[in-house]
């Protein structure tokens, strides 16, 4: 009885991980169940063991991914239904959809309406000097956090402790980015500006994982969230730009100043609709594009290879003067992050049992080729503070270098532990779990401590 109820516990996982990476319906579900039970009893009256027979079955089906894209031959029109169609038919499953979608676009209102508030103290997004453009940037991300914070709570219903700590960051990081008294134009409130989106994301992250934020399994599976959520965001907002585009463009022509108006009520409050919808999307409907992201991240990462490697030979040939350029300095902090960014999310869409293969090879080469190109970098930045001593930004930048520098070294060693069979990939993972909380701290360094360093210019 207990080999019975291990077999069925086997087969009952086997349809999960298909439901996890592709949202199949329990008829497709149940459809693939009975092709295995089929393949099993043949098995078994050729005289296999249950236990045999399910391994062979399994094989003989093949892997999920591969059992997805076959299933997406017969079945092509659901993958495009089940964008906003739920993944099952009962009236309970369709009223639980319809609740979620009023729940999302009250979500995105509400985003919207925190996004209204500072025009009760005056503060205008076309404000003719300027002033209210400055604090949009620096408060953007403020109007949508504490929205997915509510909303990651209700979804996982977390400790109070962690609660409390998730209130404490917001709440600190929304007092520093508005009631310190930046110098308009400063280098420092551009600096919280572009930093606090990061912090908060983080936070979020620790919110996604609940109370299991400390296992690298959750970690991960935020690591994979990210990569969904940037993408369903970059979809839905470069539909929104095409509609602002057309809205604009009709105004003009009916003789309508609504420019302004535009800007203002729609394309801001679309603005921050967006991360709430993707949000939403890259949490339920993650299947649609849980297979895109790694393979953009398979195409693009040899194209960057390529490019840093050209970029290498072009910094060996012309010497260390194009590091002193603050413009390439900065270019060359987005390149870096951008590869770290596409090697954590290759590795979150990894199989942990696979052994190192050419896409390993490729990945490791695009680390070390990034190292080269950050101490290039930090050389660079070595000799603007030797000439200009220092400031907010090329403080931010060598601190964002180092850590990405040590982040990158950590990857690398444990790839190559990985490539001579000293390490698994799940001690990859470990390592880069272990390397978040810096990123964490640096942060909030940046966006709470920084500016009162530099008296707030």
């Amino acid at each position: 009885m207990g080999s019975d109820i291990d077999i069925e516990q086997e087969i009952t996982n086997w349809k999960q991980a298909l439901k996890e990476q592709a949202g199949l319906s329990a008829d497709d579900l149940q459809e693939l169940e009975d092709h295995l039970r089929d393949q099993m009893d043949e098995l078994e009256r050729g005289g296999l063991a249950k236990r045999e027979a399910l391994l062979i079955a399994m094989l003989r089906l093949g892997q999920p991914q591969n059992l997805i894209a076959e299933l997406s031959k017969v079945h092509s029109d659901r993958l495009w239904k089940q964008l906003f169609a739920p993944s099952h038919t009962t009236a309970q499953a369709a009223g639980h959809s319809r609740r979620e979608l009023v729940q999302v676009i009250l979500a995105a209102v509400l985003a919207a309406l925190l996004g209204k508030i500072p025009l009760l103290f005056g503060i205008s997004l076309s404000d003719p000097t300027g002033g209210g453009e400055e604090f949009y940037f620096r408060n953007l991300s403020l109007f949508v956090a504490p929205v997915l914070l509510c909303g990651f709570y209700f979804w996982r219903r977390f400790s109070t402790p962690l609660v409390a700590w998730l209130a404490g960051m917001l709440l600190i990081t929304a007092l520093t980015a508005n009631l310190y008294p930046f110098q308009p134009g400063s280098n420092t409130s551009g600096l919280v500006a572009l930093h606090m989106p990061l912090l908060l994301w983080l936070v979020i992250g620790v919110a996604y994982c609940g109370d299991d934020w400390r296992s690298t399994r959750a970690v991960w599976d935020f690591t994979r969230y990210s990569g969904e959520f940037f993408i369903y965001s970059v979809l839905i907002a470069a539909g929104g730009m095409v509609f602002m585009a057309l809205a604009t463009a009709f105004a003009e022509a009916l003789g309508i100043q609504a420019e302004n108006f535009l800007m203002e009520w729609v394309g801001f409050s679309g603005l921050l609709g967006v991360p709430i919808v993707a949000a939403y999307l890259a949490e339920k409907k993650r299947s649609l594009i849980a297979n895109m992201a790694p393979m953009l991240a398979k195409i693009f990462i040899p194209l960057f290879l390529l490019l840093m490697v050209a970029l290498i030979l072009t910094i060996t040939v012309l010497g260390q003067d194009l590091m002193q350029d603050r413009n390439t300095l900065i270019l060359i902090d987005i390149l870096l992050m951008l590869v770290v960014g596409m090697v954590l999310y290759d590795l979150s869409a990894r199989d942990e049992a696979a052994p190192f293969g050419p896409a390993d090879t490729l990945n490791l080469a695009l680390m070390l080729a990034a190292i080269i190109i950050d101490c290039y970098a930090l050389a660079g930045i070595a000799g603007r503070l030797g000439l200009y001593g220092f400031s907010p930004n090329k403080t931010a930048a060598l601190g964002e270098n180092i850590l990405l520098l040590a982040n990158l070294a950590g990857l690398a060693v444990g790839y190559i532990k990985y490539a001579l069979r000293q390490g698994s990939l799940q001690h990859l993972l470990s390592i880069q779990t272990r390397f978040w909380p810096f990123y964490l701290v640096w942060l909030a360094f940046v966006v709470w401590i920084m500016p009162l360093l530099y008296n707030f210019r």
